[in-house]
């Protein structure tokens, strides 16, 4: 009778937790050296992925993560109640059927820049491009598999508490059909030419008076440039001010979307902790003490994922200390108008003498996602080096798009749709809150935004959302959870929800089997295990 392969002996991996490499890429890099090298033999076997992340005191689904990427690499292969064997290169090569798969990481280490060509007197082989990548690793730390339902057994009908997008049953589309005729009938054949790269005027000068109108007054509609959403607003001040490695200072958690763009930039990310009353500043100025960041990126108003607004007090504490160190911020004020109480939230823009702010907004999220237009408000000596960059990433935003929406808002459409939008989804809100109180355990704490589109949820240590993410899905209730909003790992036991896309009763039912779920985990856990209550963020 065979016996299984005795576990391999290595030490244990330095982690660093600080650093900006996730710690689960750590982990795999280490056992990636190791294999390579022959340290790890083929066939040997790994140490259980729960053993190992209790000797490195880590969540058991952060060195899951790490193997995961092994496998998918072809240097590690495992079975269910198996174990989990190194994959060696060489025994792949000798016929073994161990190694990693053609045109893996493992392999594309070996050839260099060279493995993407056949070797002579061999037969030719499909191109290869992995080699040529900038970065082939980076794309494997993408959130947004932690964010995604396509892979899971959801059943019809499913409740979407996930996803910061309209609810798309409400687009004003008759209005907007007006407005695109009325375009189309009065304008000439250069509807359909190129436009200028800083965009059309008319919808400029309409940006300009929704920010005096939220209390940023003098700002010259040269400033503005209109751009594909404020994703790529983000990206072109990107392109614009950073160079690989440049540290740059984000909230956690974060827009997800943010720190990709950052990322693949090649920033060096630095987070800087949420609260309560919004973006922690004794934790940012402590941060600018020992970094110069080339620039903070927050959302002070509804932030995503957790809702919160940045308390006044707080925003004058943000400017005072940029104005101080000299700090450049970038402000994403991505769904300001969707606020259920008081008026509009100001702007940083609109207390900025200086030109340290640059301002983000969107139509993504007030009005279609699908026509991709947004702004961005610069300080004028940005002006003509970011006209340069705009033409030679896309030239200009599509003219019809910008005028059809210039139509819709001239004419009072957009302000009778946010008006209908402020009351269904300020209700959906207060439905949510009042279902969470019902159904949450005590020891749950969330946030109660007043406006935007989400809240965030802690829930007791003891909940892992990922594997609640896998249950819930299959059960019919869609969230998106916390880990996908860290770009240094975190938030396993926090979940982001969403409350703008399904009725009142859709939302009560869906909080109500999350409810249920959760209590099932937490009462399964052993007798006399404590939960403990802790600050919401």
């Amino acid at each position: 009778m065979d016996h299984p392969p005795e576990q391999a002996e290595f030490d244990l991996p330095a982690i660093d937790r600080d650093g900006g490499t996730p710690v689960y890429r750590q982990i795999a890099a280490v056992l990636r050296g190791r294999i390579l090298s022959g340290d790890l033999a083929d066939g040997a076997r790994l140490p259980a992925t729960r053993l190992l992340a209790e000797r490195l005191k880590l969540h058991r689904n952060t060195v899951v993560a790490a193997y995961r990427l092994l496998e998918q690499e072809g240097l590690l292969r495992s079975g269910v109640g198996a174990g989990s064997f190194a994959r060696s290169p060489a025994a792949s090569a000798a016929g073994g059927g161990t190694g990693p798969a053609r045109g893996s990481a493992a392999e594309s280490s070996r050839a260099g820049d060279a493995g993407a060509w056949p070797a002579v007197g061999r037969a030719a082989r499909s191109f290869r491009w992995r080699p040529l990548m900038r970065d082939p690793m980076g794309l494997e730390n993408d959130p947004a598999r932690w964010m995604s339902s396509r892979h899971l057994p959801v059943p019809a009908g499913a409740i979407h508490l996930s996803g910061v997008v309209p609810d798309r049953r409400l687009f004003p589309l008759d209005d907007f059909r007006a407005s695109m005729l009325a375009v189309l009938e009065s304008a000439g054949p250069e509807i359909l030419d190129y436009g200028a790269p800083e965009g059309d005027e008319r919808l400029r000068r309409w940006v300009v008076a929704q920010l005096e109108g939220a209390g940023a007054r003098g700002i010259r509609p040269e400033r503005v440039f209109i751009v594909s959403g404020s994703q790529q607003g983000l990206d072109l001040l990107a392109k614009l001010l950073l160079a690989p490695g440049d540290p740059v200072a984000i909230e956690a958690p974060s827009y997800t979307g943010a720190f990709l763009a950052l990322r693949h930039s090649g920033a060096r990310i630095l987070t800087v902790a949420m609260e309560e009353s919004g973006l922690s500043i004794a934790a940012l100025e402590m941060l600018l003490e020992r970094e110069k960041v080339k620039f903070l990126y927050t959302m002070p108003s509804f932030q995503n994922p957790t809702g919160v607004s940045l308390a006044p007090a707080e925003r004058e504490r943000l400017l005072a200390l940029a104005r101080r160190t000299g700090l450049a911020i970038v402000e994403d004020h991505y769904d300001s108008d969707l606020y259920y109480e008081g008026s509009r939230p100001r702007p940083l823009l609109a207390d900025d003498p200086g030109g340290q702010v640059v301002h983000l907004g969107s139509f993504s999220k007030i009005l279609f996602p699908g026509l991709r237009i947004g702004w961005l408000v610069v300080p004028e000596e940005l002006v003509n080096p970011l006209r340069e960059i705009r033409w030679a990433t896309d030239l200009a935003s599509a003219t019809l798009t910008q005028r059809a929406i210039e139509h819709f808002c001239r004419e009072g459409r957009l302000e009778c749709h946010l008006q209908r939008m402020r009351r269904i989804n300020g209700r959906r809100l207060r439905v949510m809150l009042e279902a969470l109180a019902e159904h949450f355990p005590a020891a749950a704490r969330w946030s109660r935004p007043t406006g935007g589109m989400t809240l965030w949820v802690e829930l007791p240590e003891e909940i892992d959302t990922v594997e609640l993410f896998h249950q819930a899905a299959a059960r019919g209730v869609l969230f998106s959870p916390g880990i996908a909003f860290y770009p240094q790992g975190g938030g396993r036991s926090a979940m982001r929800l969403s409350f703008n896309r399904e009725s009142e009763a859709r939302i009560r039912e869906g909080i109500a089997r999350l409810g249920e779920m959760i209590t099932e985990r937490l009462t399964s856990l052993p007798r006399g295990r404590a939960l403990v209550e802790g600050p919401l963020l």
